[in-house]
């Protein structure tokens, strides 16, 4: 039977996550293993917030250092390649297809979801490099990254996400993410302090090694993200990065280390417009940090199960004014439904205009993934329509 593409095959997958199965992962990797060469080494990065950044600021360490490293890390903006970073750039579509035409050797295969393949894929393209640095997807103990062999986690701040799969108390989150823990762990500063705690207890079940991380800046880090003009939380996670990175006795020069290249990640696209693919209320918090001295426009949607009302009760200090942002995707609140919290909180609010844009204001562009593709996608057309 002919194989059929790495596009049709992930389009015949639907949604990112396939109904919640355990094992199936497990099975699936199990299988395929025994014909996959393995990284030296394996860095997991796994939290709410700041997963992507960290492990991309880790990779960019490694590559200075001439390491060899595959960076896997999702969602994507536009295409599917993005989630795979090779030796400094995006793999192509003649590898992901190799890597494709591997996997459906494997009967077994079929039965996976859309990001365990993708998983499956990053294996297969890790298999010539050093490094796999692994981004998890929504969870951690179950999550399809765990499958693999891990010798380094790299815990990111935790906090309230997803809850309509991995549970409504900060402690259940945390308990399945922390659970992934490798012989070696690092823990990011931690929004609640009940995090530290079950990081602790979780290390010494698991008989791991913790290495809590200071939220105290140290020199290189000091001196890149003022290089870099890094608001505090990208800061804190090149800080993370850093840790790691000296633990594998990989030194860096934070003066000639690139800039983070991943879209989206408070990312200035003109001198008033800030691009954030942040989602929940801790990377709200962060942005009302980074422009608790500001009045922003904000180009607002985001996905129906998220805690609306609280994310924007968070960056109602700064914002002058809420425009909403037309996003097709299924999962995107109904725009009656916003505009009703809007209200209740006295916010200014309209419908998203690129007629309206001035360059006298500051804009902030956030609520998802969603909302920032389908926000560059217009920009790009508009200027092209110029």
């Amino acid at each position: 039977m002919a194989i059929v593409s790495l596009r049709e095959f992930l389009d015949s997958k639907g949604a990112e996550y396939a109904p919640f199965d355990p094992q199936r992962a497990k099975n699936i990797y199990t299988q395929l293993a025994p014909h996959l060469k393995t990284p030296a080494m394996t860095i997991h990065i796994i939290g709410t917030n700041g997963k992507g950044s960290t492990g991309r600021f880790i990779t960019l360490g490694l590559l200075s250092a001439g390491k060899s490293v595959l960076h896997f890390t999702s969602p994507h903006l536009f295409s599917f390649n993005e989630r795979f970073y090779k030796n400094g750039k995006i793999v192509t579509d003649t590898m992901l297809e190799e890597a494709h035409a591997f996997l459906q050797q494997f009967a077994c295969i079929q039965a996976c979801s859309y990001f365990e393949y993708a998983t499956f894929l990053a294996t297969f393209l890790a298999q010539d490099v050093e490094f796999l640095v692994l981004e998890a997807g929504l969870g951690g103990e179950y999550d399809s990254t765990s499958c693999l062999k891990r010798d380094i986690s790299v815990f990111t701040p935790i906090g309230l996400d997803h809850q309509e799969i991995l549970g409504t108390q900060i402690q259940d989150i945390a308990t399945t993410k922390l659970k992934a823990i490798a012989p070696i762990a690092f823990l990011a500063p931690q929004y609640d302090p009940i995090i530290k705690e079950l990081a602790l207890q979780i290390a010494h079940e698991y008989n791991a090694k913790l290495y809590p991380i200071s939220p105290k800046r140290s020199k290189k880090a000091a001196i890149y993200a003022s290089k870099h003009h890094l608001p505090e939380f990208l800061a804190q996670n090149f800080q993370n990065a850093l840790c790691v990175l000296e633990y594998l006795d990989c030194p860096i020069d934070p003066k000639s280390l690139p800039m983070l290249d991943l879209i989206g990640r408070c990312q200035k696209i003109a001198p008033n417009i800030t691009i954030d693919v942040g989602h929940n209320a801790q990377a709200a918090q962060s942005l009302l940090q980074a422009f608790s001295n500001k009045k922003i426009n904000l180009v607002y949607n985001t996905y129906k199960q998220k805690d609306v009302l609280s994310i924007l009760k968070i960056l109602a200090p700064i914002t002058k004014k809420i425009s909403i942002i037309a996003v097709q995707n299924e999962r995107i609140i109904e725009t009656s439904k916003l505009k009703s919290i809007i209200a209740t909180l006295g916010i200014a609010f309209d419908d998203f205009c690129w007629e309206n844009l001035m360059p006298q204001e500051e804009y902030l562009v956030f609520g998802s993934f969603s909302v920032i593709k389908q926000f560059l996608e217009e920009r790009l057309c508009k200027k092209n329509s110029l």
